[in-house]
């Protein structure tokens, strides 16, 4: 009884220490989010030196380049990604399914940011996008990995826009082989919340983007909203290990 009662703790304390670990990343990203000032993009056209950084709520309209068309929903979008996983029996055992991500790739094209003050263009070169809408959630039984994830097979108009939840433990995916389909899009009109460096493009236009370093921030959710989900990371992840470690020193003595 002990020993089992020290197992289960162990694993309850391997659990608490990735609440710990998502608590401690949640509260840099807290920390960047409090102390990066938001400017109307009328006043940052207007700046004679942009600053470092910089936040910004704005809506997602066409780029110079029109909108984009997402390849497996054929939603018209500012921004698609698209994720491919490969769901195959292990190499080794040959008796348990392995997801293998096949492709992860996401749209480049620069789309336009509007509010009320003026517009500014945005380049998702290196980007991290929160709570974009899944539109495409799909398995598909015994199917090998596409080579090219942007010219997905013919699907039939009932076929687009499938949300599934293919990857859940409880779905098909997790008992049958092929492959998993999903696609996230941010469409024209979309309220987005952004931390990003500004910069000037040759025409003196203000420019939103990000690093190979520091990601540009997107979130279809306020600022308000993100503060608030990493406050409660913060709160479960600091508050689970300590309890797990009291329960291991206790399950230790009874032993």
């Amino acid at each position: 009884m002990a020993e089992t009662l020290q197992l289960i703790t162990l694993i309850l304390v391997g659990v608490g220490a990735f609440l710990w670990w998502r608590a401690m990343q949640a509260r840099s990203h807290r920390l960047k989010l409090q102390t990066t000032p938001n400017y109307p993009l009328g006043r940052l056209a207007d700046m004679e030196e942009l600053p470092a950084r910089a936040e910004v709520l704005a809506e997602a309209a066409a780029g110079p380049e029109g909108l984009l068309t997402s390849p497996y929903s054929q939603t018209e979008c500012v921004w698609f990604r698209v994720e491919v996983v490969h769901h195959h029996y292990s190499d080794e055992t040959g008796d348990r399914l392995e997801l293998s991500p096949v492709f992860d790739l996401h749209s480049h094209q620069p789309f336009t940011l509007t509010d009320v003050t003026g517009s500014a263009l945005c380049r998702p070169h290196w980007v991290e996008v929160e709570h974009a809408d899944l539109v495409h959630d799909r398995f598909d039984e015994g199917v090998v990995p596409p080579t090219d994830a942007l010219s997905p097979p013919h699907l039939e108009d009932a076929e687009r826009g499938v949300v599934t939840a293919s990857t859940k433990v409880a779905g098909p995916a997790a008992l049958t082989p092929g492959c998993s389909f999903r696609e996230w899009v941010i469409p024209p009109g979309e309220r987005i919340f952004l931390r990003a460096f500004p910069h000037r493009d040759d025409d003196g236009g203000v420019v939103l983007m990000g690093g190979e370093d520091e990601p540009m921030t997107i979130s279809t959710h306020t600022e308000q909203e993100l503060i608030r989900e990493d406050r409660g990371k913060e709160v479960l992840g600091f508050t689970a290990l300590p309890v797990t470690l009291v329960l291991l020193v206790f399950a230790l003595l009874l032993g």
